[in-house]
């Protein structure tokens, strides 16, 4: 208690070396300090600084200027170098694909224009050979064969066929021929299946191919001098009446002026004759046949090859007309299937009986399209273009077979290449070479930028060390006493006499020793420095003690033992601040303050009563908020304080760790009226109480009735201090009220206030927020761990809400299946409804209106199990327990004692109480099970119930482990508490190897227990707060006229009882299984150390509780 501050500053010492031997301003920022005695430079130094940073400054300026105009100059130009280079890449590219493309083109119209010289020769042979030719009448037998093997020749044929050349005289006679010699479509239908193999010809003999038009039709004049009707055609139609056989040619116009061209040539010399392109051809293939695979786009442009035939030497005229209709589209489907994506091609049709339309086709990645006639390119905007001509002149040099009549068409096929095309061949080097010239440039600057930041920071770091090391000085010292320090600092720096440097003798003078120097060497006794220490003759010190801090702080994890610390003391740092109160250091959670240093102040006592009414009123507010965080018992935390006026001596103590500190007997005897104080209350001495008194504030202090005896001083009247203000603005909250306002009522007083402070057990909206989050967070890992584990499980019996609770009985053995064992994946988590928190909220709520009105058997004890089960489940870190078992487990806890009757099962009986009508054993338990059924199973809380389980087994397991939570901890039933102990004896047999099922069903009976009366088995503390209220709770119960005894004839040895044949059984059980670890032999030492306490004061406690 002497020594108060031992706060280190060796780091921040360390950190100022560098800054105690520079002697010089930081150029950056002219106010930090290089060293103590930079202070004393003069303005012009500082004027003379600001003008070198800002000519610094501007040269810095210009040198990234210079770097990035050359970075833009140099890079524009490989820019446009590499450009031009880049559409020389590419565009020699489109040149070499848009040649393929049109020699493609020409390739493809070759094959099919020797086709047609083919089957013009075939035909031809076939009119020599035959015995009588009646011209128009004649039918070709080798047509279909002929052709069907042409086809598979070329490309894009869709039809093969002849027109004869009728003139008006033979018209009538052509059409009876025609229609008494329409049997060569059945005859090439027999001709291929038999070629494809068709055994079943006879099918094919007899199948009708319908009938043929028995007129030639068409939009021609019927008086037309002549007349073109398709006669027969490949692929050979299935169904006649839909063929246009005996269609006349002569209804296009484009036809008659083709007709008339080739009619015109002499001495039958047959010159092929190309068609324009036309979309209304589509009508000559636009029907049904065998032999076409797949179906033919019937919308695409197509061109008709014309092939006269003039029947050979015996026959000096054209006769009949060869029809090829040839598809664009299959064309381009071939041509194009290798080429990049982004082409598209247009064929111009320069045809003499045409209209000169354009028909576009463009390359997609995986097929052609059509695009149409004449299309608007200007949504295309094709970027590269290539013209070639096809026709006009002979076809090719080499193929001198092909006489191409003069009036042929004539194409131009241009080849495009969009933006699409050009981005899959740019290389783009020209933005490479321009981006590496400028990152070689940026590069530069940026190394010259970093250069003189880190020369910057070096400074500012410098500047803001020594800076941070002042402020820390004057945070943990006293101004005067840091003046004086940073005074040495100052003079050894400047001394230097030994040859060292100054922040060698500036470290030393704080932290060396006071007897030799920095290297080891003696000093004189003329160099040595007087100690930093001064005498105070008025003060008034503080020490505040945070009861009941040592058993909370063993149920929780360090984080949040430091996380309460760093708030309460962070307000309280705040309160000494607007008071001027000089805190001194925390010990632990004890915190101490002086008020009447490092300056005299005539008012410290009034000032310090006024803090420690601040800090008893701030603690109240701040332990509320705290609760919703930290959970049960929180709340019940509270300040011990101890205030005494009187003389102190402080000063820093040189050494490795400076510090400031207090002496005195002053410090002694604050320390002892702190610790002999009361939980929420401020103790003062007599001397503080005096000066107090003398200033008029009579009314603030009350003299305390019983003598306290202090060590080293004896018996020393002391008084409580309470000011008016604080203590009527604290009235209006049950919290607020603390334990020395009710001990000033009189006894009958006492016991009243005390039931009214139970009356307001509805008040538990802090306990029920921490409730609902921590089963929030146990339902989530639920979720994760339920995730793909009942794909297949029927849940329909869960859909219709039909699931029975059930008799509740104990099991020997809780079933543990596979799928609910599953552990969660802790790097992930599974996000729940928000909807599902506020229902939990109600669900708590609901349990917490549940619960009767007793001292002992409430939600708040019932919230103490909660948080004692919580810390006994870490135990289980190397096997935990699965989601959903802890889950059922903290409900259980929970719900144990809701609606209890405030009396014994052994009482209900005696009283033929109704409840043991119903229920045969363990009453108050089966009732607690019953009522959380109940609420649990209300409408409003569907969606809870589907979060808690989602399949029959899953219900089974949360309803088995609450049965077997709840009526665990009806450890006065016999008969179930010797089965518990029977098979918990079994698994011990076994060395803890026996059936998984059984072992961890023996456990979690421990676990509840255990949690159920775990204040037994923790601090003394904690043990007389609970041992009080159940011992309340039974006196109202006696009073009220259940009970043959009064609590007191039996409370000091029943408590021995409850110790031997419960408590110490259970501990050592815990501490037999390796699983509960120290915590088991911890919780066994906590029960005997309260059992020998009990036997040493237990008749005082029981004296005091009467």
């Amino acid at each position: 208690a002497q020594s108060c501050s031992t706060i280190m500053i060796n780091d921040d010492i360390n950190k100022s070396k560098s800054i105690l031997s520079l002697g010089s301003l930081d150029e950056e920022d002219p106010k930090s300090v290089a060293s103590p005695m930079a202070l004393q430079a003069p303005i012009s130094s500082k004027k003379l600084g600001e003008a070198d940073t800002k000519l610094v400054n501007r040269s810095k300026c210009m040198v990234y200027l210079v770097l990035f105009l050359s970075a833009l100059v140099c890079g524009a130009l490989a820019y446009f170098f590499m450009e031009e280079e880049d559409i020389r890449w590419y565009t020699a590219e489109f040149d070499e694909r848009s040649l393929e493309v049109f020699k493609g083109v020409k390739d493809l119209l070759e094959r099919s224009l020797q086709g047609g010289k083919h089957m013009s020769a075939v035909l031809d042979l076939e009119t020599v050979v035959q015995e009588e030719i009646n011209l128009p009448n004649l039918t070709y037998a080798s047509l279909g064969i002929s052709a069907a093997h042409l086809m598979k020749y070329f490309t894009g044929g869709q039809m093969m066929g002849i027109a004869h050349a009728v003139s008006a005289n033979d018209r009538a006679a052509f059409e009876a021929y025609a229609v008494e010699h329409q049997g060569w479509i059945s005859q090439d239908l027999f001709l291929y299946d038999l070629e494809k193999g068709n055994v079943d010809l006879t099918s094919t003999l007899t199948r009708e191919s319908g009938k043929i038009r028995e007129h030639i039709y068409g939009n021609n004049n019927q008086s037309a001098e002549w007349s073109a009707p398709i006669w027969q055609m490949y692929p050979t139609p299935t169904n006649a009446s839909q063929a246009p056989i005996m269609f006349d040619m002569m209804s296009h116009e484009w036809f008659k002026r083709q007709w008339d061209f080739s009619k015109e040539l002499k001495d039958g010399a047959g010159q092929t004759s190309i068609g324009s392109i036309h979309e209304d051809l589509n009508v000559l293939v636009d029907y049904a046949a065998v032999g076409r695979e797949g179906e033919h786009n019937t919308i695409d442009p197509k061109f008709l090859i014309l092939e006269p035939m003039v029947g050979g030497f015996l026959v000096k005229q054209i006769h009949t007309i060869g029809l090829i209709v040839v598809s664009w589209t299959e064309y381009f489907e071939y041509i194009l299937q290798d080429q990049p994506a982004g082409i598209f091609v247009d064929v111009h049709d320069n045809c003499p009986t045409s209209d000169g339309d354009t028909y576009s086709f463009r390359s997609n990645k995986d097929s052609v399209t059509y695009l149409g006639k004449n299309v608007d390119h200007s949504t295309i905007l094709p970027s590269l273009s290539n013209h070639f001509s096809l026709y006009g002149e002979p076809l090719t040099d080499y193929l001198s077979d092909f006489a191409i009549a003069k009036e042929s068409c004539g194409y131009v096929i241009s080849v495009h290449a969009t933006k699409e095309f050009i981005e899959q061949w740019q290389r783009d080097i020209s933005y490479l070479a321009a981006f590496f010239i400028v990152a070689a440039f940026l590069f530069t600057a940026l190394v010259f930028f970093m250069y003189t930041y880190f020369v910057q920071k070096r400074n500012r770091l410098l500047s803001s060390t020594a800076e941070r090391s002042t402020a820390i000085v004057s945070s943990l010292f006293p101004k005067n006493v840091a003046d004086q320090m940073m005074e040495e600092v100052n003079q050894g720096s400047a001394r230097n006499s030994k040859g060292n440097s100054a922040m060698e003798d500036a470290i030393h003078l704080l932290s060396g020793s006071n007897a030799t120097n920095a290297d080891g060497s003696a000093l004189d006794r003329s160099e040595r420095k007087e100690p930093i220490a001064d005498s105070f003759a008025e003060t008034t010190i503080m020490f505040a003690d945070i009861a009941g801090f040592t058993a909370w702080s063993s149920k929780r994890e360090p984080a949040d033992v430091f996380a309460l610390l760093e708030t309460v003391f962070g307000v309280f740092d705040r309160h000494a601040e607007r008071r001027r109160v000089f805190k001194v250091e925390t010990v632990g959670d004890c915190f101490v303050a002086v008020c009447g240093l490092p300056e005299a102040r005539k008012d410290h006592a009034l000032i310090m009563a006024r803090y420690a009414c601040d800090c008893r009123n701030a603690m109240k507010k701040v332990k509320r908020k705290l609760e919703k965080e930290f959970g049960p018992d929180t709340a019940d935390l509270d300040m011990r304080f101890g205030l005494h006026s009187g003389p102190v001596t402080a000063g820093v103590i040189r050494g490795k760790n400076p510090r400031f500190q207090l002496f005195g007997d002053s410090m002694n005897k604050t320390s002892r009226i702190e610790s002999s104080g009361e939980k929420g209350r401020i103790h003062i001495s007599e001397e503080m109480a005096k000066i107090l008194m003398d200033n008029g504030k009579q009314h603030w202090v009350s003299k305390r009735e019983d003598v306290v005896h202090l060590k080293g001083l004896g018996a020393v009247p002391t008084y409580w201090l309470s000011i008016d203000s604080d203590w009527l603005s604290s009235r209006n909250s049950i919290d607020s009220v603390a334990a020395t306002e009710i001990e000033e009522l009189s006894s009958d007083d006492e016991f009243t206030h005390i039931k009214s402070m139970r009356d307001e057990w509805k008040n538990t909206s802090n306990l029920i927020t921490w409730h609902a989050k921590y089963l929030y967070e146990c339902l989530s890992q639920v979720a994760q761990a339920r995730k793909g584990q009942h794909d297949d499980e029927d849940d329909s019996k869960l859909q219709k809400e039909g699931l029975f609770f059930g008799k509740a009985e104990p099991l020997d053995c809780i079933q543990f299946d596979a799928s609910i064992q599953c552990q969660p994946n802790a790097s992930s988590s599974t996000p729940l409804d928000a909807n599902l928190l506020k229902q939990l909220e109600d669900f708590v709520q609901e349990i917490a209106d549940a619960y009767s009105p007793h001292a002992f058997h409430s939600v708040h004890h019932a919230s103490h199990v909660v948080l004692s089960l919580q810390k006994l489940m870490q135990s289980f870190e190397s096997n935990p327990l699965d989601p959903l078992t802890q889950f059922a487990l903290v409900v259980g806890a929970l719900v144990h004692d809701v609606d209890h009757p405030g009396v014994s099962n052994m009482q209900l009986v005696e009283e033929n109480d109704a409840l043991v009508m119903i229920y045969a054993n363990s009453t108050a338990e089966r009732n607690s099970l019953d009522v959380f059924w109940n609420i649990f199973g209300q409408e409003c809380f569907l969606e809870l119930r589907r979060a808690v389980y989602q399949t029959p087994s899953e219900f089974e397991h949360f309803r088995q482990v609450i049965v077997q939570t709840i009526l665990a901890t009806d450890i006065m039933d016999k008969g179930m508490q010797q089965d518990r102990v029977r098979r918990w004896e079994e698994c011990l047999e076994s060395g803890f190897s026996c059936d998984w099922d059984r072992l961890k069903t023996s456990m979690l009976e421990q676990l509840v227990q255990a949690a159920d009366i775990s204040h037994t088995m923790q601090d003394w503390e904690i043990y007389q707060r609970w041992n009080h209220n159940l011992y309340e709770e039974m006196t109202v119960a006696f009073q009220g006229g259940r009970g043959t005894k009064a609590p007191s004839e039996f409370w000091y040895e029943g408590e021995f009882g409850f110790f031997d044949f419960v408590v110490l059984p259970l501990a050592t059980r815990l501490a037999q299984h390796p699983a509960f670890g120290e915590s088991g032999k911890g919780l066994l030492r906590n029960a005997k150390k309260n059992r020998e306490e009990w036997r040493q004061n237990g008749e005082a406690a029981v004296m005091k509780l009467q």
